[in-house]
């Protein structure tokens, strides 16, 4: 059986995390407030904002690392995804420390092959279908 390329895998995965996150942090009607500046909006307009970079794999399927996140707070061009309130509001959200955890995580290098995208995409994917999330 030939499998897709670590590509696909690895943007199902985003895709599905992205998911996820934005979910997660809805309330039951479907809102959410950014993280960095409390704008409200429903999940599907907002952003899965990393604290630490995706770049970083040791924490870029972290879900303490993302969190919602407006388009304006999450323009990596424009405010640079606030990452230091970012990280005041983790340790806010997740306890004192957090955010040094996270930030030491970051540091680890991490290499994931397609095989390893693709479990990760799976498990994220059981995540959504047992909280009854929204699949697309």
């Amino acid at each position: 059986m030939k499998h897709k390329s670590l590509k696909y895998y690895k943007a199902r995965a985003d895709r599905l995390f992205s998911l996820y996150i934005r979910q997660r942090d809805a309330d039951e009607n479907g809102y959410c407030k950014c993280i960095t500046c409390k704008g409200l909006g429903l999940w599907s307009y907002f952003d899965s904002g990393h604290f630490m970079l995706r770049q970083n794999e040791g924490t870029r399927y972290h879900e303490k690392n993302a969190n919602v996140q407006c388009k304006g707070c999450n323009n990596k061009n424009w405010k640079q995804g606030l990452q230091y309130e970012h990280g005041k509001a983790i340790d806010k959200k997740f306890g004192d420390g957090t955010a040094d955890k996270l930030t030491i995580l970051s540091k680890i290098t991490c290499y994931r092959s397609w095989f390893d995208y693709k479990i990760l995409g799976d498990e994220i994917l059981e995540k959504l279908k047992s909280n009854n999330f929204e699949i697309r």
